[in-house]
């Protein structure tokens, strides 16, 4: 009996529920008293609540038979700044995220409960109460569908006139916390998959639709910041800068694809407004005012930023409109040159159908125009396109000394035949990609193609018209010089640029059957012989041991690069290169020669496989790639990789001579430099105490990186000239692996100042100190021999391709 009367109640059972439920309908305010206890009342519902959606049916029968969910509405009205709201919605939260059961959802939108906790007072300007809120949003809409969405609407005849959960979602569509707005875009996403007509109408009507072309003028606003940053004067680091770039484009790239999800929604109405708002308040803006934005005269953005922003809006947002309104702009003037040029060759010849240049305009303006039917003063309309069009024309037009329009200085081609590399990037970069979109519309597609279509191969008259009609066609010998010109003359160039160019020469020449002509190919002949003899020249400096490896790592690298498509590739690289690079400042140690080495062998690495695909029409396997790693100066399993502070070693070939460390007396040493295979090590050792052949090494240095004082690009030590007896050697002491995790995880930039270690070794004599100097010598040469050796697979497929070429 008295087990009976200690028995615990279940809490999940039915008639606990209704206990809780009495109590809480009891709470008449609620207060800085009170506040727990509700709190723990409101927390067993959801408990409760939760359990039965999943076990106990009869639980969410007396959910709703109760009516609970107006007893959270109660509790915040009668809160009395008890701060019960923050817990109140995200126990409320819960509930909706873990509620499955059809009905209980059904109740918890009915009557108007929602509507009310969304609409009640909330202090939310300051505090923590915003992302609660936002959360309780984003929990409401994870649950609407067609059936229950009309329950959180309030309807006047067959007219929408609220809707709190999409209205005040947009409140906080711009917030500054990340994760806010994060929130804000799924429940505007969940809205407009299950929305119907009428609520599609109420969100396209004034002024709720404004959330459209607010949001596209705040991405106008990110582009000019970004814009801004880029050509901001002041000592910032190269690689500050180039972190803050990556950090700007991040946030418009994900406004784009925001952008991109509301378009894949299913619905035309939707998407037409969305692309006429972007189109009206950045596209056509950008696309306009390129020609101002070359001689940064009149115009929010700079060429390149312009550029980019298109580039990165038709890798994004795509869609067959976007691409062909952005195509059909910036062909325009080529179809005005290409539409006289066909005619006034081809007055006389009846047979051939040239459409007259009026016509020509007026088809790629109903392209431009995609939606004619729409009216509207945010619509696009014919009044409104010939306007821009005009003021383009008049922009964009340069005349020749003879009076004539130069068709290399018109539209996009004059940012393709621009002195200013990166803009001949960059605009091409563009074009390519819209070349290799099937999206584009029958009458643009011809203006850019790279290669014949299937109906055109069938006739050889028509495809060498339409293929010498197209920019590509017409002008890639011109294209083709002005991207050689870049690797010709590739010292005054970083070798992003050099990369960037050699995919876009890779890409063109993919295309081009004819391949190089006589002058091109003299022209990158130059340019290869140039990589070629910096990449020799390197053998000689203080990081021959490392080539194979670079070698290795850069050629899947530079593979990687060549072959990626155009809708892939980053853009970013276009405003990469407006940056200065980073100066050495006169800096001569070993991790700037380091870079050194890395960028010339990048740069043969390019050249390489531009000539192998010029010759054989694909790109070269690694010839190293046959080669163990374990030939190279980083993993040896021989003695002279073991030896290590503290190591015991034979001093059979070591030369005594006598060092002094900072702040330390001089000591007796021995040197020994030992090589096997790639690996080079000159140690510094003291005699064992007890083994009188043996020494303790007491310190390393990597023997290829031996120079002298002044100078890192060869690598050899030097004599003192007043002291015969001295060696003066320069110790590399950067680490290529810890600069390139640090680069990888951080956007670890250069050091701006390194100091290598300085030896400085005293010899018995003269003699003694010149021996001691030739025996450090044979051992680097016997070193560098064997990376040559390494390295004989590439240098003589080389010379083969080579005698292949005067062959040819």
């Amino acid at each position: 009996m008295m087990r009976s009367f200690w028995r615990s109640v279940d809490r999940f059972s039915v008639l606990h529920f209704r206990s809780v439920i009495d109590e809480l309908k009891q709470i008449k305010v609620v207060n800085m008293r009170n506040r727990e206890l509700v709190l723990d009342l409101l927390q067993s519902v959801v408990e409760i609540i939760t359990y039965g959606d999943k076990h106990d049916p009869s639980i969410l029968e007396c959910f709703m038979d109760r009516q609970v969910v107006a007893e959270f509405v109660r509790m915040l009205d009668i809160g009395e700044n008890s701060r019960i709201e923050a817990p109140l919605l995200q126990y409320l939260s819960i509930m909706i995220q873990n509620m499955d059961n059809e009905h209980a959802i059904y109740y918890c939108f009915s009557n108007g409960y929602i509507n009310s906790i969304i609409l009640h007072p909330y202090e939310l300007d300051g505090g923590d109460l915003a992302p609660y809120y936002v959360s309780f949003l984003r929990a409401v809409s994870g649950k609407i569908n067609r059936d229950t969405l009309c329950l959180l609407v309030n309807v006047h005849g067959d007219a929408v006139v609220s809707f709190p959960l999409y209205t005040e979602a947009l409140r906080f569509a711009h917030h500054e916390e990340k994760m806010i707005q994060t929130a804000v875009r799924t429940i505007v996403l969940n809205i407009y998959n299950v929305s119907d007509e009428m609520i599609y109408k109420f969100i396209m009507t004034p002024p709720v639709s404004d959330y459209f072309s607010v949001m596209v003028g705040r991405l106008r606003e990110m582009c000019i910041l970004l814009d801004a940053f880029l050509h901001e004067k002041g000592d910032m680091d190269t690689q500050k800068r180039r972190n803050g770039l990556i950090l700007e484009s991040d946030k418009i790239i994900d406004e784009l694809y925001y952008l991109k999800d509301i378009l894949s929604v299913d619905e035309p109405r939707l998407n037409q407004l969305v692309t006429e708002n972007l189109l009206n308040g950045l596209v056509f803006p950008v696309l306009f005012s390129l020609p101002a934005s070359m001689n940064n005269n009149g115009s929010d953005l700079s060429a390149i930023t312009s550029l980019y922003i298109l580039s990165r809006l038709l890798q994004v947002v795509g869609g067959r409109s976007m691409i062909n309104n952005v195509a059909g702009v910036i062909l325009y003037h080529f179809l005005n040159l290409n539409a006289r040029t066909l005619s006034e060759g081809n007055a006389s010849d009846s047979s051939n159908e040239v459409k007259p240049f009026s016509k020509c305009l007026n088809e790629v303006a109903k392209i431009i125009s995609y939606a004619p039917e729409s009216k509207g003063d945010g619509n696009i309309n014919g009044n409104y396109l010939d306007s821009l069009l005009e003021d383009f024309r008049t922009r964009v037009n340069i005349s020749c000394l003879n009076g004539d329009i130069c068709p290399k200085r018109q539209g996009i081609l004059a940012f393709v035949f621009s002195e200013d590399q990166c803009l001949l990037l960059a605009s091409t970069f563009l074009l390519l990609i819209l070349a290799e979109s099937k999206d584009l519309d029958s009458l643009l597609a011809p203006m850019i193609r790279l290669y014949q279509t299937q109906d055109a191969m069938t006739n050889e008259t028509s495809t060498s018209k339409s293929l010498d009609a197209s920019i590509f066609g017409g002008f890639m010998p011109e294209i083709l010089n002005a991207l050689l010109k870049v690797l010709a003359f590739q010292e005054s160039h970083s070798t992003e640029m050099l990369w960037h160019a050699g995919w876009c020469l890779q890409k063109l020449l993919n295309f081009c059957r004819e391949g190089l002509d006589d002058d091109n190919l003299l022209l990158f002949n130059t340019a290869y012989d140039h990589s070629h003899v910096h990449f020799l020249k390197e053998l000689d400096g203080v990081w021959f041991d490392h080539i194979p490896d670079i070698v290795r790592n850069e050629w899947s690298s530079c593979t990687k690069v060549l072959e990626q498509s155009s809708q892939y590739k980053d853009p970013i690289f276009m405003l990469e290169l407006v940056l200065p690079q980073q100066s050495t400042n006169g800096q001569t140690s070993s991790c700037f020669a380091w870079q050194k080495t890395v960028d010339a062998v990048k740069a043969f690495i390019l050249h390489f496989q531009l000539k192998t695909f010029i010759f054989e029409r694909e790109l070269a396997e690694n010839p190293l790639i046959a080669i163990s790693s374990n030939d190279s100066g980083v993993i040896c399993s021989s003695h002279v990789s073991s030896a290590s502070f503290g190591s015991n070693v034979s001093l059979e070939s070591g030369i005594p001579c006598t060092i002094a460390f900072s702040n330390a007396e001089i000591r007796d040493v021995y040197v020994v430099p030992m090589v096997h295979k790639n690996t080079g090590k000159l140690l510094l050792t003291e005699k064992h105490p007890f083994r009188s052949r043996h020494g303790v090494v007491i310190a390393i240095a990597p023997l290829a990186g031996l120079c002298s004082f002044a100078s890192l690009s060869v690598s050899q030590p030097t004599i003192d000239k007043d002291h015969p007896s001295w060696l003066h050697l320069r110790v590399r002491e950067f680490n290529p692996k810890l600069y390139a995790t640090k680069a990888k995880g951080d956007h670890f930039s250069m050091p701006d100042h390194f100091v290598d270690g300085r030896w400085t070794l005293g010899f018995p004599d003269a003699k003694a100190c010149k021996d001691a100097h030739l025996a450090i010598l044979r051992e680097i040469t016997k070193q560098r021999s064997a990376v040559e050796a390494t390295l004989a697979p590439l240098l003589n497929y080389d010379l083969g391709l080579a005698e292949e070429n005067r062959e040819k």
